[in-house]
């Protein structure tokens, strides 16, 4: 699968405080795991970072799929965009998590699991919204995956993981705050926008 450019770098600050015609830095629109696979792919990421000495785990409060990245983003957008994102009907399914993978280039480890069209079609509503709100994001074709480690220098082994249904919900608008050592923290943007 290609990679998605992931969100690295830290907000530049809040909606709340920017001023008319400020961007947020690093926004993306995601899917959040429920509980139950949050659990469960925090519990594998612990014993992923165990065989990948060095690498870095994402945080399980931060685990998300990534459906559209948008970047930078005027502050002024940000409420269109999650006010699109609401009237999405996403519909209820389970997207099943069966396999490991990583992107080379990138020295990330993820977790994905096969075709689902439902999924490829929330993704295709996102980035048709953001198309009708002139919104740009990164146009890599959907490559559904959840990021598990990063700073990764070998290949994941096994490539085959125990199954994690993922119960899909409503997607949100994200975005990268700093969160000290130079890590970032993902919140929907409406918490970041009551701050």
């Amino acid at each position: 699968m290609p990679a998605l450019r992931p969100p690295a770098a830290p907000c530049a600050g809040s909606t709340a405080d920017a001023p008319a015609g400020a961007a947020i830095s690093r926004c993306f629109v995601a899917l959040w795991p429920d509980a139950s696979a949050r659990q469960q792919l925090a519990a594998l990421t612990l014993r992923l970072q165990e065989i990948h000495v060095g690498s870095r785990r994402i945080d399980g409060r931060d685990l998300h799929l990534t459906l559209a990245f948008i970047g930078a983003l005027e502050a002024a957008q940000a409420p269109r965009v999650a006010r699109m994102l609401q009237q999405i009907c996403a519909p209820r399914f389970s997207w099943t998590l069966d396999r490991l993978g990583g992107f080379a280039g990138a020295r990330v480890l993820w977790a994905g699991g096969g075709e689902e069209p439902r999924l490829a079609a929330l993704a295709l509503a996102v980035r048709n919204g953001l198309d009708a709100l002139l919104v740009g994001y990164d146009r890599k074709a959907f490559a559904p995956h959840v990021t598990l480690l990063r700073s990764v220098t070998q290949a994941p082994s096994p490539p085959a993981c125990e199954a994690i249904a993922w119960r899909v919900s409503s997607p949100v608008l994200v975005v990268s705050q700093a969160a000290g050592h130079g890590h970032g923290r993902y919140r929907r943007w409406r918490e970041e926008a009551l701050r």
